[in-house]
């Protein structure tokens, strides 16, 4: 009797000390970082990096440091927040959705750009959102792109995903968590 229960504690112990040891290596959980400036914040994984943009209407811009395009030194694997004021002068008032069609039908306009969708979409407490879904064609690279307006204080605010064609499916966890963290101060 004595050693069936010498057994049991045993066996006991063994499970309870194996629960207890974990390689920090083989963490699950994903670092995060908080980025909050020009008027808005934005979660992103903890492995992504601050980065620069092209685009003067850029005010924050994160970047997945394993696609960084060597010539250029810019992210392949990227999203980038820009912010467009909506005018009201001489009585004519811009509105996020003339403003959206306009930058559209202008960037349509060239042949290198392709529509995959458009519509409407909720981002947190942003609902109503616009979004505009497409490819573009540079020097013989495919990259897709995925725009979510927003506006908020007379702003509004341009969340721009993007990544070569073939590796966008895989950065769509990343983007969608730094979409569904994005807030305006």
């Amino acid at each position: 009797m004595n050693k069936y229960i010498l057994g049991i504690i045993i066996i006991v112990s063994v499970t309870l000390i194996s629960g207890c040891i974990s390689n920090s290596n083989n963490n699950n959980e994903t670092q995060v970082q908080t980025l909050a400036e020009n008027g808005i914040s934005i979660k992103f994984p903890g492995t992504w990096v601050s980065a620069n943009s092209k685009n003067n209407e850029t005010i924050v811009a994160v970047a997945d440091p394993n696609f960084i395009d060597s010539s250029t030194g810019f992210g392949k694997v990227s999203v980038v927040i820009q912010k467009k004021t909506l005018n009201s002068t001489s009585g004519n008032s811009t509105s996020i959705e003339g403003l959206f069609n306009q930058t559209y039908k202008n960037l349509f306009s060239n042949s290198s750009y392709k529509l995959i969708a458009e519509g409407f979409v909720t981002v947190g407490k942003y609902s109503n959102a616009f979004e505009c879904i497409y490819t573009v064609d540079e020097n013989g690279t495919i990259k897709k792109h995925r725009a979510i307006w927003i506006e908020g204080n007379k702003d509004v605010f341009v969340i721009l995903c993007t990544a070569p064609e073939n590796e966008f499916d895989s950065q769509l966890k990343n983007f969608d968590f730094i979409i569904n963290n994005f807030k305006i101060l």
